[in-house]
């Protein structure tokens, strides 16, 4: 994370933006992990300081762990977007999914179905899927309408 954001930021902000199909004008400042804070990592109310965030209308600590997830990487756009990274590069998937709350047959199963995608894509897909879902229901309901009417007809009179 240090070296994408003060190295490579160029490239991971176009990352970013492409991720989540915000337009290339948007500018991105990271506020952490920069060189001249020397690489700080935030967490609790000092990330919130940090990005500048004050009008909290609930307090951080009745929701919020002491000593939660130290963000690794902290960032701002000129929109007011708030960009939190926490990289967990060398982490297990053992520890990832607990950490979260989710079986190994869940993350697997989501790698499975949307590794390699981006956000539009998975939101595409998505969509395509609850489109799919509503023509199945469609194609029952009228196969159910055929059989009745073919019932009807059949019979003599």
């Amino acid at each position: 994370m240090r070296v994408a954001a003060n190295e490579s930021n160029r490239r991971l902000n176009d990352r970013i933006r492409d991720a989540f199909a915000w337009a290339s004008t948007e500018r991105i400042e990271w506020l952490s992990p920069v060189k001249s804070d020397e690489y700080a990592e935030y967490y609790d109310e000092e990330f919130l300081e940090r990005l500048g965030v004050s009008n909290v209308r609930v307090p951080l600590h009745s929701f919020w762990p002491r000593s939660g997830p130290r963000w690794d990487g902290l960032a701002r756009t000129d929109s007011g977007k708030v960009i939190l990274v926490e990289a967990k590069a060398g982490m297990k998937i053992e520890e990832l999914c607990r950490k979260y709350g989710i079986s190994s047959a869940t993350y697997y199963s989501w790698k499975a179905k949307f590794g390699g995608m981006s956000i539009p894509d998975a939101k595409r897909l998505r969509a395509l899927e609850a489109e799919n879902s509503k023509l199945k229901r469609l194609v029952g309901e009228l196969s159910l309408d055929i059989i009745a009417l073919k019932d009807v007809v059949s019979r003599k009179w």
